[in-house]
């Protein structure tokens, strides 16, 4: 398996030496020479044919009913050998199953690594789709990473995440905006702001700061999705982020409502029918909730930083006076 494993870096890389002429010619139909590298696409070795040189394929079905006389490497799809099938090499998948007819002959060895995920019954069952328990796994980092920072600034600078909050809430459209604007322009700025430091003498040593300025950033930008996902947390509780005494509490019950469904629609994909429309719309509907609360966080945090912020004015305690937040 290592050697199968080793040899499809080495085909990668010289896949321009073994790869066929769109005008292959028939003559050759039977008896073709090289490796076969097929990537996101099937690949089907028909009875009575032969093929010489390693077969890979990388996520998709290798279904072989003739003769290979080298190895055959799926990566993140499946193997079907057929009764007529016969392999000189190894037969070797990674993140699939390898189907062997019981009259199949392969003379070296069957080496299969099967991903195995949840299905909806909750049992552990090999699936197909590798690609969704990676994208599941990402998205999880990603909301336990963002939960980390978004719990240290509630306990660690509350009083930033409520003005950030407040500043959410006096200005939807405009943190929106703002942040919009941020999300274009941080690039193209950054890249400015390294051009114009490494022209100036005096600018060159701080370019070693860019790292912290970009981190700095991240930060702020953390910081306003914690602030909405705050204010969100108290409108479900019933409050608000300025007369609520538990904005830890508020965070995780609005970050919890944020992320809901992007996380549902990762567990769905994992069952069988990840492919449906329904799951992909509803993942789409996930991640587009979350991007709104990060554009108007970050808006909000923006504005917050480059503005005063006065806080919520109460009206005076006259009797019968409404109370302004």
């Amino acid at each position: 398996m290592v050697r199968a494993l080793a040899g499809v870096i080495l085909l990668l890389a010289a896949q321009p030496l073994f790869a066929q002429s769109a005008d292959w010619d028939d003559d050759h139909h039977h008896h073709r020479d090289g490796a076969r590298i097929l990537v996101f696409k099937d690949y089907h070795l028909a009875a009575g044919d032969s093929a010489h040189g390693p077969i890979v394929v990388i996520g998709g079905t290798a279904s072989i009913d003739g003769h290979a006389d080298d190895d055959v490497v799926v990566l993140g799809g499946q193997v079907r050998l057929g009764p007529e099938a016969v392999v000189d090499g190894d037969v070797v998948t990674v993140g699939g199953e390898a189907h062997v007819d019981a009259a199949a002959k392969v003379h070296g060895g069957v080496d299969q690594t099967v991903l195995r995920f949840p299905d909806i019954d909750g049992n552990w069952t090999p699936s197909g789709n590798w690609m969704a328990g990676v994208a599941l796994a990402a998205t999880i980092l990603r909301l336990v990473i963002v939960f980390l920072i978004a719990s240290l600034l509630t306990l660690v600078a509350p009083g930033w995440v409520r003005r950030i909050s407040w500043r959410a809430s006096a200005g939807l459209a405009s943190s929106a905006a703002i942040g919009l604007f941020c999300q274009l322009a941080f690039i193209p700025a950054l890249i400015l702001l390294t051009v114009a430091l490494a022209v100036s003498i005096i600018g060159i040593p701080l370019i070693g700061a860019m790292p912290v300025l970009v981190a700095a950033a991240g930060l702020a930008g953390t910081a306003g999705f914690t602030a909405v996902a705050a204010r969100i947390g108290a409108r479900v509780r019933g409050t608000t982020v300025e007369e609520s005494n538990a904005l830890f509490v508020d965070m995780a019950i609005g970050f919890a409502t944020v992320s809901a469904l992007s996380v549902f629609a990762r567990f769905a994909s994992l069952g069988p029918v990840w492919t449906s429309p329904t799951t992909w719309s509803v993942s789409a509907a996930g991640l587009a909730i979350e991007y709104v609360v990060w554009t108007i966080g970050i808006g909000a945090a923006c504005a917050t930083v480059l503005a005063r912020w006065n806080g919520p004015r109460t009206a005076p305690s006259v009797p019968g006076a409404p109370v302004v937040v």
